[in-house]
């Protein structure tokens, strides 16, 4: 006899089970907030964990380190590489005057295709990852539910885009530091700021970065509620990212540009700018909060209302 049917009044004599009505539903259990806690926790270590995560990351390491060898071996005799008034790319003439300057050029060299790579690799795999591999359903057992389990897998995801930025910041920094003098940095309006006020625009900038490939994220998780085949979502989410990247670049849909989640990935290069320009960094907060909250919903709508079947 169940705990349900223990709590009811008892039937008369010779009634049996047919004649008995239907046994009161129990009431749903609340899922513990720690449980909640512990759920978010198993996402982390287990993303972290896996070999793939493990080699973006190394690949991203990997790049400040090419970069600056690079500069290195290509520094011209008056210590100048290159031309260029310091935007994007542009940074890299100003990185054998000081290696702090090595961080913003390897976070604009990656965050055009790299970082967002990434970061699409993960958010494509969050919940395709979970059917191809059978182990959804199970997840969905324990008393989470869909909305829960899809708020730590992008959660999860957003804390691989800051752990992937602090990697290439991390990286860019100690090479810097090795292979190039560090001081007081001269911005891009040419006037200088102390060496501890650079290296904090410079955690800011990483801390924008990061909160740029949010709108990546959410585009990653919602393709991966549509399919059971994690590297079918890995490979749309890539597929929409280059092509996005390809559009912004054309001079016809200029009108269109603006709303182009990339469109304004490259203003952190404002606040290397003294005063700092805010326009194009707040568009860009904003246009990324924009894609979170569409795709965002699309996500939960299309992942509240799917049968799981593997």
């Amino acid at each position: 006899m169940s705990r349900a049917d223990m709590t009811t009044v008892p039937e008369p004599a010779g009634s049996g089970p047919a004649a008995s009505g239907p046994a009161p539903s129990r009431p749903a259990v609340r899922p513990n907030p720690l449980w909640t806690l512990g759920l978010l926790r198993s996402e982390l270590v287990t993303t972290l964990r896996r070999w793939r995560t493990l080699a973006l990351l190394g690949v991203l390491a990997a790049v400040p380190i090419l970069v600056g060898i690079s500069v290195k071996i290509e520094t011209s005799g008056d210590g100048q590489v290159g031309r260029g008034g310091g935007e994007g790319p542009a940074f890299i003439s100003q990185v054998t005057n000081n290696g702090l300057f090595l961080v913003f050029t390897a976070l604009a060299a990656t965050l055009p295709f790299f970082l967002p790579m990434a970061v699409g690799v993960v958010a494509g795999d969050a919940i395709a990852g979970e059917a191809n591999a059978g182990t959804l359903r199970y997840l969905l057992v324990a008393p989470a539910g869909r909305t829960r389990l899809l708020l730590a897998k992008y959660t999860t995801t957003m804390a691989f885009c800051l752990l992937a930025t602090l990697v290439v910041a991390a990286s860019a920094l100690a090479v810097g530091a090795l292979l190039f003098p560090l001081g007081d940095l001269t911005t891009i309006s040419g006037t200088r700021i102390s060496f501890a006020d650079g290296l904090g625009r410079a955690l800011l900038i990483a801390l924008v970065v990061a909160a740029s490939l949010t709108g990546v994220a959410a585009l990653g998780l919602f393709v991966s509620t549509l399919t059971n085949s994690g590297i079918a979502a890995m490979a749309t989410t890539v597929g929409l990212l280059i092509t996005v990247q390809i559009l912004d670049q054309i001079p016809q849909l200029h009108a269109l540009q603006p709303y182009f989640f990339s469109h304004y990935w490259l203003s952190f290069a404002d606040l290397v700018r003294d005063p700092v320009y805010w326009h194009d960094l707040v568009r860009n907060l904003e246009l990324q909060a924009l894609y979170v909250a569409v795709f965002g919903s699309a996500a939960w709508a299309r992942f509240t209302t799917r049968d799981i079947t593997v």
